[in-house]
This record gives C-alpha cells, sequence and structure tokens, in this order.
C-alpha cells in the first residue's frame, strides 16, 4: 500500500434464517446518520452489521459518531472470492456498484472475504483443474496430488485468492474515486484442526494464504490490510494453556504495513500455537462475540478507517431557488474547509445529449472556514437544469489538520451527486409489531434474494403459512402460503393487542382479551424456546419472535408445523451457536393436554371467522383485502360486513367487485372470463388475473355470466372453475353517491400501494 495509512431449501430455510443475521441487534435511531462504511464479504462482516460494531465504536469517538455503516445487500454468510466473481445470479458486482451509487457518502468499504474459501474449497489452486475446489485440508490429505507439497498446494492457494480478491478491490476501486478498502483479517480460529496437521500448522497455513490479501493491498493505493491475528489472544489471554496466558502477554498484531521487514519479522501476532479463547467466541469455531466483533472495529479504526473518515468530504450538494440568469448550489462539506474558490467546480447542463459547461460567477463565503458555501452560476440564458461537479486538486483543505480534499493526492475527493438520496435506518422492532419485524426481516434477505426464489420477507407479499408439504419436494424447494397475506393475518391479532375490549362472542366471534392473554403466553413460550429474552437468538434476531409467535397464535396445523420446522431448523445450523430450549416446542396433543401454547385457529386463521358471522376470514380476505390491511381488519371484526358474490343488476356505472370466496392456493393463476371470453384488464376492468375482478364503472356491455379458473387449496392441482356470476346492467346515469363511491374506492386502491420513504439528508 502506498498511501500511509495512520497508527500503530432446506437450504432455502437456511438462507431465510441466516439472511436475518443482518439487520438485527439494537442501536438508536438518529436522523442525524449518515452512511460512510460499506461492509462487503462474509459472515465475519455479517456479524460485524449484525452486532452494529462500527456503529457502537463510532459512537465512542468525537466527531465520528454521525456516521453509520451499512451493508444488507452486500455482506453474504458463506459467501466465496470465486463466487462472487463467476455466480451470474449473484450479481454482486451491480449489487456493489448500486449500493456505492445509492449511498454517494460512502468513501469507506470494509471487506472480510476469502475464510470460506481456505476451509471450503476455492478455484485456481489445481494446476491441471481450474475448477476443482480445493481447501485447506486437502493440501494435507494430497501433497502429491497436483502440487509437489503441502506447501506448494498452500501457495497456490494464496495465489488464487490474490487474483480473485483484486479483481473485486479493482472493482470497487473504479467505481468513485473517493473510495477506499480496509481488508480485514480474521483471527486465530477456536476449533481443533482435522486429523493430520496440528492447531499451529493450521494457523500458519492460514496465515500464509492469507498474505496474499495483504499483497492486494500493497500494491494498490487507497488499499489496507488490517492484520487482526493474535488480537484475541492479546486482548484477552489464553486461559486454555498450560500455564494459562494472561492477556496483553503475547503479541500484539503487526502494526506497520509500510514496513514490511519488520511486519515479515513479527508476523503475525499471538500465539499461532493455541486457539484463541473461547470466550471470544459465539461458536468455539471462528466467529467472535459482539465484543470480539468490536475490537476487530476498532482495531481498524486505530489503524486506519479513523483517519479516513476525518478526511474533508463534499457530503452534499443541493440546488437552491433560482432567478435568471443565476442558478444557485448549496455544497456542504463534512468538515469546515478552507481555500475554495470557482476553480473547485464544475457545472454542466444537457444540450442535445452533449455536456455543456457553465461559468461561475461567484463563490461564498469568498473565505474560510466553512462548511457550507454557495455557488452561483451565470446560466447565460439557458432554460435547462444544471448540475454541479465538486473537483479536486488539493487546494481545499482541513485547516484545523491541514488534510486535503479526500486525503492526499489529488482526484480522490471528488464529488458528482447532486441531490438527496434516501436512507432507512430501521430500529429493532417492538413485541408485536409485525409489519416492523417483517420489514427488518424482508431488508436483511435482500442479499440472498438470489437464492431466494421469489420468496420475500416484504409485508406486501409475505405468505408462508401454508401447507408446508405441498411443495416440499420441490427443487427448489417453495415455502407455500395459505393465499392470505400474513400482515393481514398478523393484523388481527394487532387489532386485538391494540384494543383489548373488543368483544364479538355474542355472535361466536373472538374475543379480543383471550387473544392478548394468548398471544403473551405464547411469546413468552417462543422467547423461551429461543434461549431467553436476553438471549443470543433474541439479541441479533430481533423480530423473529413476534413473527413466530404470530404464527402460533393463529394457530392451524399449518401455522404450527411451520414454526415448529423454522426453529428446528435454526437450532442446527452450525453457524449460529444459538441455545434454543427445544422442549419449549410442546404444541399438546388434544384438549386434555394443549401443551405450552394457546391457538385461536377457529378465530384467527385461514378457515376461522372473527366475527361470528358465518363468512370465514379467507372469505373476507378475499373481499375486503384489496382495499388495505385496515380494510380487511375493520370487516373481519364487523359482524355486519359481508362479502358480496357479485352476482346482481347495476345501474351503468356503478362499481362491481366479483372475488373468488372459495378456498384458494396461495400459488393459483387466476383467470377470469366473461361469457367464456378471458378478461384483460384495460384500465376500467382490473384484476382479470387476480383472486378479485373490478369493474370501475360498470357498462351495458358487461352484462354476463362471470367465471374464474383457479386452483383450490391441498395438494390436487386440478384447475377448477369458479362461477357463474349472473350480471346485467341497466342503461341510465349513475347517481351522485354512485360517483362519491367509485372515488373513494379509486382513491383507496392507490393508498393501499404507497410507502412513506424518509427523505436524507446527508
Amino acid at each position: 500500500m502506498n498511501e500511509r495509512c495512520g497508527n500503530i431449501r432446506v437450504k432455502l430455510l437456511g438462507c431465510m434464517l441466516a439472511a436475518a443475521l443482518l439487520l438485527c441487534a439494537p442501536f438508536p435511531a438518529s436522523a442525524e446518520r449518515t452512511p460512510r462504511i460499506l461492509l462487503a464479504g462474509d459472515s465475519w462482516t455479517g456479524f460485524m452489521l449484525a452486532f452494529r460494531s462500527y456503529r457502537d465504536v463510532l459512537d465512542q469517538r468525537e466527531g465520528l459518531e454521525r456516521w453509520v455503516e451499512v451493508g444488507n445487500r452486500t455482506a453474504v454468510m458463506g459467501v466465496r472470492a470465486w463466487e462472487i466473481l463467476e455466480n451470474e445470479d449473484m450479481d454482486y458486482f451491480n449489487v456493489l456498484a448500486n449500493e456505492l451509487t445509492r449511498f454517494p457518502n460512502i468513501d469507506v468499504v470494509v471487506m472480510a472475504l476469502g475464510g470460506n474459501d481456505i476451509l471450503r474449497g476455492t478455484k485456481g489452486v489445481d494446476p491441471g483443474n481450474y475448477d476443482r475446489q480445493v481447501r485447506l485440508s486437502h493440501c494435507y490429505d494430497y501433497p502429491v496430488d497436483a502440487w509437489s507439497s503441502t506447501e506448494e498446494c498452500i501457495q497456490w492457494m494464496g495465489e488464487a485468492l490474490e487474483i480473485q480478491i483484486g479483481q473485486i478491490v479493482d472493482y470497487i476501486l473504479s467505481v468513485r474515486p473517493d473510495i477506499r478498502v480496509a481488508i480485514v483479517s480474521y483471527d486465530y480460529g477456536a476449533r481443533e484442526p482435522d486429523e493430520g496437521y496440528t492447531i499451529e500448522e493450521q494457523h500458519l497455513a492460514f496465515i500464509q494464504v492469507e498474505m496474499s490479501k495483504r499483497n492486494v493491498a500493497l500494491a494498490r493505493d487507497r488499499v489496507a490490510y488490517v492484520n487482526n491475528f493474535g488480537l484475541m489472544q492479546y486482548l484477552y489471554g489464553i486461559p486454555e494453556a498450560e500455564p494459562p496466558i494472561p492477556p496483553e502477554t503475547v503479541p500484539y498484531p503487526c502494526n506497520a504495513p509500510d514496513d514490511p521487514a519488520y511486519c515479515l519479522t513479527d508476523w503475525p501476532g499471538g500465539d499461532p500455537a493455541h486457539l484463541s479463547p473461547l470466550d471470544a467466541y459465539i461458536d468455539n469455531d471462528i466467529h467472535l462475540t459482539d465484543i470480539g466483533y468490536r475490537d476487530i472495529a476498532n482495531r481498524s479504526l486505530d489503524f486506519c478507517i479513523e483517519e479516513w473518515l476525518n478526511y474533508p468530504k463534499a457530503l452534499e450538494i443541493l440546488p437552491l431557488d433560482n432567478k435568471e440568469p443565476l442558478y444557485q448550489f448549496q455544497v456542504t462539506f463534512s468538515h469546515p474547509v478552507e481555500g475554495v474558490d470557482a476553480t473547485d467546480f464544475e457545472v454542466f447542463i444537457q444540450e442535445k445529449g452533449l455536456l455543456k459547461a457553465m461559468g461561475i460567477a461567484s463563490v461564498l463565503p469568498a473565505s474560510g472556514p466553512a462548511d457550507v458555501y454557495t455557488v452561483t452560476v451565470d446560466m447565460d440564458g439557458v432554460q435547462q437544469a444544471a448540475y454541479i461537479i465538486v473537483q479536486d486538486d488539493d487546494s481545499i483543505y482541513r485547516p484545523d489538520t491541514l488534510a486535503p480534499l479526500g486525503g492526499p493526492n489529488p482526484g480522490n475527493g471528488e464529488f458528482v451527486y447532486n441531490g438527496l438520496y434516501e436512507f432507512v435506518d430501521l430500529t429493532p422492532p417492538d413485541d408485536g409489531d409485525f409489519d416492523h419485524a417483517m420489514q427488518y426481516l424482508y431488508m436483511a434477505s435482500q442479499a440472498y434474494e438470489y437464492l431466494l426464489f421469489g420468496f420475500s420477507f416484504d409485508p406486501q407479499y409475505f405468505d408462508a403459512n401454508g401447507n408446508f408439504f405441498d411443495h416440499s419436494f420441490d427443487d427448489p424447494i417453495y415455502i407455500a402460503g395459505n393465499a392470505l397475506l400474513d400482515s393481514c393475518e398478523f393484523a388481527l391479532i394487532k387489532a386485538c393487542l391494540d384494543d383489548p375490549s373488543i368483544d364479538l362472542s355474542a355472535n361466536g366471534g373472538l374475543v379480543a382479551q383471550d387473544v392478548v392473554d394468548a398471544w403473551e403466553n405464547n411469546l413468552g413460550w417462543i422467547q423461551y424456546t429461543m434461549g431467553g429474552v436476553d438471549g443470543l437468538a433474541n439479541i441479533i434476531l430481533p423480530g423473529l419472535d413476534t413473527v413466530l409467535t404470530g404464527f402460533v397464535t393463529v394457530g392451524d396445523d399449518d401455522s404450527k408445523l411451520l414454526v415448529a420446522a423454522l426453529i428446528s431448523l435454526v437450532s442446527t445450523i452450525e453457524e449460529f451457536p444459538f441455545e434454543f430450549n427445544i422442549d419449549g416446542l410442546d404444541f399438546g396433543d388434544g384438549e386434555e393436554n394443549p401443551g405450552n401454547y394457546v391457538r385461536l385457529p377457529d378465530w384467527l386463521s385461514y378457515y376461522g371467522d372473527a366475527s361470528g358471522n358465518g363468512w370465514n376470514n379467507e372469505q373476507i380476505y378475499a373481499y375486503f383485502a384489496p382495499d388495505g390491511v385496515a380494510s380487511y381488519v375493520n370487516a373481519a371484526l364487523n359482524p355486519n360486513a359481508v362479502p358480496r358474490t357479485g352476482e346482481g343488476h347495476y345501474f351503468e356505472g356503478r362499481f362491481v367487485r366479483i372475488a373468488v370466496l372459495d378456498h384458494a392456493k396461495s400459488s393459483s393463476p387466476w383467470q377470469w372470463y366473461r361469457d367464456g371470453v378471458p378478461l384483460v384488464d384495460d384500465g376500467r376492468i382490473t384484476g382479470a388475473n387476480r383472486r378479485n375482478l373490478d369493474i370501475l364503472s360498470v357498462q351495458k356491455s358487461d352484462e354476463g355470466a362471470y367465471t374464474c379458473d383457479y386452483i383450490p387449496k391441498g395438494f390436487n392441482t386440478t384447475v377448477q372453475t369458479y362461477g357463474p356470476i349472473n350480471i346485467t346492467v341497466a342503461e341510465g346515469d349513475v347517481p351522485a353517491s354512485g360517483v362519491t363511491t367509485l372515488v373513494l374506492i379509486a382513491v383507496a386502491a392507490g393508498a393501499a400501494g404507497i410507502a412513506a420513504i424518509r427523505r436524507k439528508r446527508p
């Protein structure tokens, strides 16, 4: 590094649950946070994001508490370097570019990568077979297979990773000239090696391969390699040694990347003959505790990242109210800076596909230091919108540190993004906040979209509690729903939590207080099963307990089975060292032995009847849910709300809705017909391929017999026909009240799809 860097299916279910780690641990909300750090790589960056390691240490450093890390799409549990390069479905480079583009203030990428390649296998190691995936143990199992010695195999592995990681780093650097990359190393493991080699041989081999990553940094500007080997041993000692070795005894990790002789002499730190202290690891293997990852984050900040974040940067360019012939921009910097003048900006307009430069009239204040400057442009009569670029020739600098814009060397302080951008900083959900919990899981799963085969935790699509075995033999496995969005099913519970006074027992409907009591009981057992409120699972998977408790309380057999399957699966995944209490999953076997949980399917499930009016929840859903979750909940809890079949005689201009009121498979296709002719959406008629057909303004030409082809619930995949529903229409103007109804329906339909997103001002 030339730049001195600072101071001394079941697979599918597994992916779903691994994904939930990525936006997990609690953190305080702050509207002032601006993304400056992107975490990219494997589970080490995943856990650092899960524990909010950088957020915690940034909060402890003066001037850095306003920055924050992101990475829910780029920190991918289990990923290998060659997969990033070759897996087209992952499309990792485009994901990286998108994240760095939509968060223009990110200028530090923290990367941990290569560990899975070493332990699980990487390509390019066997000189006679590029595609063979060779892992470290192969170098000991087959020392004379494709290589003359174990050392040669390890050398080939290191060279392969140097090429692969080098390509990834080069791509990141190419996105913008202000981006720097900190490659953080791993630390010694806490797991005994496989038979055939010793602890020391395992660690030294790992380090030898890791040297390739250091070579990537040494060969490039704007890249640092942060060696962490021995850090946990140094900080916490080696209590398993005989005799135990106290903290701050073994060598601290090498800390002089600009002095190769020193670094090689003292490389790497700690004592490679011993495992790392078990108390620093959550899995007795390779993943650290929250405190351990905080130590890693602190070391990387000490090493170079704090210096990088303290370089002055342009943060925001906003157009101001403009009056011809002048056009003004407000340019905000991260710190008060001096040396700002007209030569530091370029202004352009788009003219016939070409960029045309405009002249700068003034920059105020005329002298600094200041963190906000106003740039006035003479538009010379041009009416088109203009945009501005902050250039960097190292003339702008912080007067208190003399650090130039973007750090040493011209060009790396350039800033081109004009306007505001969107940044949603999610906080962990409270118990019972279903929408927030599902949104959390949705955001967390975005790095795994290529593995989820269309499955989504997005509340607008999430439906997971159908017949678990319906598609269990499909390849890939498909998680069946029950044709009701889980956000709607959970909303019934939320309505009871919000208003325990609801009592529909006179009609045989639900009693809200009973639902609340069941919820509280079930939440306690789910949290116990997950290891307790203070357990690791509840800390790094906030919201999962809410979702699982929701399914248990809904209570039908499919929902119950889903909960049991998910918890059982998580408890067996090696990467998740959760101490689950599986005895908490006692669902009983009938009324005489109800088990731990109170399930309320007769009120809350798809076949239940919340209001007691004889219409089941799926029928209410089919007719009212198209108008939004609130419409469904209000109808489900109103004994007087009944779905209409759509059959009847209408005046022209009336609104007509026909919904399939039979039980339907969640994956069912839908096709509506009138008199046997397939319908298509034309704006006035919508839902030709949905469960509900809406005719916004019925006409005489709409008369006829309406049918819909669909697939019912169950293992049967035979298409059935719903209907016919006969409609006749009388000519004549729609009454005034009908016009009002149409307007309200149109507004409701539009409002159902609106989500408010806070605009981020960096």
